[in-house]
């Protein structure tokens, strides 16, 4: 921290954007990273610029490759109230290949200013561009309502029309926590929901798309799904005890030789593989019905280190 408002940090490891269980727009799901975070809080405003390399294996035909690329990531957040928040994001995925350098960094992304996706214009580029914002609001000392909204691509004259197009990428996460529930001290009770359109995270270049290490940096669903999250946590002095159901609904590909379609759940597919324009509706393809069940209760034997003895019983059902 060379002054007290701004921290850097430089390293390999994991980065999370969010106040839910999910995150839509960045979460800990994939393999760690290197990275290079600055951090910079001034007055209400806190400032995160997120610049990170990551790697995938494509495998296109008989041949397979280990694709390199980039991402830069601004997050903005202010301090409306005491108690509401609203954040600002951009993500840009983007890689630089020539025959004489391979893979480089494109400069112009260094410019520490949110809102990248002009320089993308002016590099006339085709790179992914993924823009959304995320918001949490304390009321009543005991409620904290919060979301994201991501958007990937959008076309207002076919929202217009009703034909549910393709173009219409984008996710959104509602949430809801209650603190200290029904004048129960430590009881926290929570719940979430996450919708993301078909196509949403994917690109025409494959490695181009959101993921590093052939897995999703965001949902670890990728796309095409709707999820609803019941959590439920209290803890009395050493004691602890959590509870979590998931009920899911996502739609995956057939990929059986005769279809071969994307039907936009695997974000490691060319969105041009699509079967149609029109009609396009989250779980299409397999619709596949998800159930999680978890519970955990345990002790704490050793604070200072956080050592636990706990038993755990896990239920699902993928259907």
């Amino acid at each position: 921290s060379p002054i007290e408002e701004i921290m850097v940090q430089f390293g390999q490891d994991k980065n999370f954007i969010g106040n839910g269980y999910r995150s839509l727009i960045l979460s800990d799901v994939a393999a760690p990273n290197p990275f290079l975070k600055i951090n910079t809080k001034v007055w209400k405003l806190n400032y995160e610029n997120l610049f990170s390399q990551h790697t995938d294996f494509i495998r296109q035909g008989e041949s397979a490759t280990n694709g390199k690329k980039f991402s830069a990531l601004h997050h903005l957040s202010i301090n409306i109230t005491k108690n509401l928040n609203i954040g600002f994001f951009e993500n840009i995925i983007f890689d630089r290949k020539d025959s004489t350098e391979g893979n480089r960094y494109e400069l112009a992304y260094l410019n520490p200013l949110i809102f990248y996706r002009a320089v993308e214009h002016g590099l006339n580029s085709s790179d992914n561009a993924v823009l959304g914002l995320d918001w949490k609001w304390n009321f009543k000392k005991h409620y904290s309502f919060y979301g994201q909204f991501i958007l990937d691509e959008f076309s207002l004259s076919d929202v217009k029309e009703g034909e549910k197009s393709w173009k219409n990428k984008f996710g959104y996460q509602l949430g809801i926590k209650y603190y200290n529930a029904f004048k129960v001290d430590n009881l926290l009770l929570q719940f979430e929901y996450n919708r993301v359109r078909p196509y949403t995270y994917s690109h025409n270049t494959i490695v181009l798309n959101y993921g590093h290490n052939n897995q999703s940096m965001a949902h670890l669903w990728g796309s095409n799904f709707s999820e609803a999250i019941i959590i439920g946590r209290y803890h009395y002095n050493r004691w602890f005890g959590d509870a979590k159901l998931i009920f899911g609904v996502k739609g995956f590909d057939y990929n059986n030789g005769t279809d071969n379609f994307s039907y936009g759940g695997d974000i490691y597919r060319n969105y041009n593989d699509r079967p149609f324009d029109s009609g396009v509706e989250v779980g299409q393809g397999i619709k596949t019905n998800t159930f999680y069940a978890n519970l955990q209760a345990g002790y704490v034997v050793n604070p200072a280190s956080n050592l636990k003895l706990f038993a755990d019983i896990t239920f699902r059902n993928f259907n």
